[in-house]
């Protein structure tokens, strides 16, 4: 049981290492379109491989490249969630630049690299070194601390990144199928997953003599986050951005301007005749930014003018409307051979299931509801 159990612990990361380097030859060829979010992926998924072959391979194969490093844990688990960070900034919009704040975030993996290289070159005699040596679980212990530690404040970060992020786009697209929010979702799981995986590490540390195992758990855990990770990551769609403004969670410059604009009742009618008669909302690519240009205004203002003369963010305005148009089509009597879907995609909707929940959302009740009290002259309006 045993040697089937190593096999197939083998054979995952060996998996996980050929796929993670045929993804970034594949993200990085020349006929993929190209964008900065996938070369954060692209090192992200590196790191990832790096580390599956280190836990794989380092103690049979390449122990002699490692004789000068002295033993304080595999410093790549500390560059995992820095990646992470920076691959949804770029997902959400905001360019990450080289700086010295972002070169902070690694500061906990050079200190490792650093403590490792200095420490095995200091004589063995040393009492600090004798230390280390006679306290090694300890030191062990403290390695995966500081990785807990990382990965929960990290996947705190993350998960208020997208909260803000989710609320802010709201503002801008009418439609949410291209921001994926279900890719999101899954994004924060494997994370999640990650992260639980460290904590059962350090429990095993702490408590248990036999570490063999909790490598090779990480190993396939890693294996499994670049299955995962490339797959999704490769299919997710580039996140659309606002013309005149970088859409980005936490920046206050995207958000509409109070003072200047004036959300008086005639521009709110401008706006409700236009919407009315000229149905901008039958597209389903619209944006607070094309709504804007057709109407011969900025973004901001009509941002300031829909969240504080209609009372609504820019997503629940223009989804109201074709909520009404999927009711008037329902009401009509040629389309009594169209399913509901085809009335949902006529009126600007893009998938059923955001169709569904939008619709029951405004009008308490299902599309096949509502269809069938139309039918029976029970609904009005």
């Amino acid at each position: 049981m045993s040697e089937f159990l190593d096999q197939l612990f083998l054979i995952i990361i060996d998996g996980g290492i050929i796929l993670g380097i045929f993804i970034v030859l594949l993200i990085n060829h020349g006929g993929i379109r190209k964008s900065r979010a996938n070369i954060y992926l692209s090192v992200l998924l590196v790191a990832f491989t790096f580390s599956i072959f280190h836990i794989g391979y380092a103690p049979r194969i390449v122990r002699h490249l490692s004789v000068h490093a002295y033993n304080l844990g595999d410093p790549t688990f500390l560059l995992i969630a820095p990646l992470l960070w920076f691959y949804t900034e770029e997902l959400t919009g905001k360019r990450v630049r080289f700086s010295w704040e972002s070169v902070l975030h690694f500061v906990p993996f050079i200190l490792v690299v650093g403590c490792s290289l200095t420490f095995k070159s200091i004589s063995e005699d040393n009492p600090f070194i004798v230390f280390l040596d006679n306290h090694h679980r300890t030191t062990i212990t403290v390695f995966w601390v500081i990785v807990v530690i990382q990965f929960l404040c990290y996947q705190v970060f993350i998960q208020r990144k997208w909260l803000s992020y989710q609320k802010l786009i709201r503002e801008e697209v009418s439609n949410t199928e291209n921001v994926n929010i279900s890719w999101v979702k899954f994004f924060m799981a494997v994370f999640l997953v990650i992260n639980l995986f460290f904590l059962f590490g350090l429990f095993a540390v702490i408590h248990m003599d036999y570490m063999r195992w909790i490598w090779k758990a990480v190993g396939v855990a890693f294996s499994l986050s670049v299955f995962a990770l490339g797959y999704k990551g490769i299919l997710q769609k580039e996140i659309p951005h606002s013309n005149e403004t970088v859409i980005s969670a936490g920046q206050p410059e995207a958000l509409p301007e109070k003072s200047p604009v004036k959300t008086d009742q005639s521009r709110i009618d401008r706006l409700v005749v236009f919407m009315e008669e000229r149905k901008p909302y039958l597209d389903p690519e619209l944006t607070l930014s094309g709504l804007a240009k057709g109407l011969n205004m900025t973004r901001n203002h009509l941002s300031q003018l829909v969240n504080s003369g209609i009372g609504e963010n820019f997503y629940d305005f223009v989804n109201r409307y074709r909520v009404e148009e999927v009711k008037r089509l329902i009401r009509d009597p040629r389309m009594r051979r169209f399913n509901l879907l085809g009335i949902a995609l006529e009126a600007g909707f893009k998938s059923k299931s955001s169709f569904n929940l939008i619709f029951k959302r405004f009008t308490g009740l299902t599309p096949s509801e509502y269809r069938r009290n139309a039918g029976d002259g029970g609904v009005g309006g």
